[in-house]
């Protein structure tokens, strides 16, 4: 099962972000709580501190401590904070009954001072079977600052509910965030990844001394890179090495070969008619024949391979052409018959003898492999700029692969590798690359009724090379 790289980091980036979130709402929570106790106990000192002027009476009290806590955590918890002197409330705020309770329990002040200021002492104990905070002057002990634990953490409580109440907009936020981030983090990562695949794709035999050179600027990427760039570099040599070796070969064996062919040819007239060394040397001359032919046509692909091939191009009237072909297809090849569905006046601006070729191999490709009394349809007709030629016929035996291999080169199917059937398997292998010079596309089809069609679709006009 095939997985995409953007979902999968979509969930590894929103999975670690909700984790992230998680795990700091809950150290958060726990931090809090110490921080919180950490102020109140700071604010009571600071409070204490700034109203331990003797001179501050009990009825003063209450205005200096609020004037102290206005800004301070006292303030959050407002209603919850008592203020103490002999047992009594000083002030609207707080609960005498805490008083009362602080001033029956002496060794509720016995706990450790963790105050940080000497002349004021903190201490947190229990009191009454609940925690609390409590605060006091040295120098006054009398005056009493205390809160209980509970209200402490009810303030929290209050606090942490409205921080999730957000949460339904903030999944939201969350998710199209990693999103985001999830779509970021992959276009940077493949970035490179689709430099390389379009190089790649662009590459053609003809460009390859001057294929697009890649950079990139993560030091990730530097190994495929320079992959990419060793690649390239066998890829030429070793094309340059193969056109080499067929170009060569073709150009060599040429010489060689018309050599022997003139020979055999002497020899044959030297020879009396129809001996048996005659027919010997007549053989002998068919297969040097064979021979210059497939090295012309080494030639050819290997020209068509080095980008050499030629392109100049003139008006090539097609439908004349398929007309006089049919004509002498009927008078040449009797035992068959031959069908034509030609749009007439049709002009193909190409190069007029490899179109010429191209047709030719497909046509002699419909006879050699045709049934006996068989027939072949012709069809040529223009599809808005494009022009496409068909050509059907019957086959008694069809190879299971000829569609996907019919243009290999030295491709023949298994009844033709004997030779009863005249062919060298290269015929085809330059129709495709005589197609492509001209921009189109040569298909072999086989239809349910056991028919092979080639179809040859190409522009009326090329468009110039970029």
């Amino acid at each position: 099962m095939r997985r995409s790289l953007r979902l999968r980091q979509f969930l590894i980036i929103a999975s670690m972000t909700l984790l992230v979130v998680l795990i700091s709402r809950q150290y958060a929570q726990v931090r809090a709580s110490d921080q919180f106790t950490l102020e109140l106990h700071t604010d009571m000192q600071s409070s204490l501190h700034s109203c331990s002027d003797p001179a501050i009476t009990d009825d003063a009290w209450p205005s200096c401590q609020s004037r102290a806590f206005k800004n301070l955590l006292f303030n959050k918890l407002s209603g919850e904070i008592t203020i103490c002197s002999h047992a009594q409330v000083l002030g609207e705020m707080g609960h005498e009954s805490h008083c009362k309770l602080l001033d029956q329990s002496p060794q509720f002040w016995s706990a450790a001072d963790i105050s940080t200021d000497p002349a004021v002492q903190v201490v947190v104990n229990q009191l009454g079977g609940e925690l609390w905070h409590a605060a006091r002057l040295k120098a006054r002990p009398e005056i009493q600052i205390m809160t209980s634990d509970l209200a402490l953490q009810s303030l929290l409580k209050a606090l942490f509910s409205i921080r999730d109440k957000q949460l339904p907009l903030f999944i939201p936020i969350l998710t199209l965030s990693s999103l985001i981030m999830a779509l970021y983090v992959t276009n940077l990562t493949i970035a490179t990844l689709e430099k390389l695949k379009q190089a790649l794709s662009n590459l053609k035999p003809e460009n390859l001394n001057n294929a697009e050179r890649i950079t990139t600027p993560f030091m990730e990427f530097d190994g495929f890179i320079t992959v990419y760039h060793q690649l390239l570099q066998r890829l030429e040599d070793s094309f340059t090495k193969a056109k080499r070796f067929s170009s060569d070969a073709a150009h060599e064996l040429r010489t060689p070969l018309a050599i022997l062919r003139g020979q055999v040819a002497e020899l044959m007239a030297d020879v009396p008619t129809g001996s048996s060394l005659q027919i010997r040397l007549r053989s002998l001359s068919d297969e040097i024949e064979r021979l210059i032919q497939i090295s012309e046509k080494l030639l050819l692909l290997s020209k068509a391979d080095a980008g050499m091939m030629a392109t100049e191009s003139s008006a090539f009237h097609l439908s004349e052409f398929m007309d006089e072909l049919v004509e002498e297809a009927g008078t040449y090849h009797p035992h068959l018959s031959f069908t034509k569905f030609i749009e007439p006046g049709l002009v193909w601006q190409c190069n007029a003898p490899l179109a010429q070729q191209l047709i030719h191999n497909l046509y002699s490709n419909a006879l050699k492999y045709n049934q006996k009394e068989g027939w072949v349809k012709f069809n040529l007709h223009r599809d808005g700029k494009v022009l496409e030629l068909s050509i059907e016929n019957p086959a008694k035996h069809i190879p299971a692969d000829l569609k996907e291999k019919a243009f290999d080169r030295f491709y023949r199917g298994d009844e033709a590798r004997n030779r009863k059937v005249d062919g060298m398997g290269l015929g085809l292998s330059i129709c495709k690359e005589i197609a492509a010079l001209h921009q189109g596309t040569l298909t072999m089809d086989v239809t349910p009724l056991k028919t092979v069609v080639a179809r040859l679709r190409v522009p009326m006009h090329m468009a110039p090379p970029a």
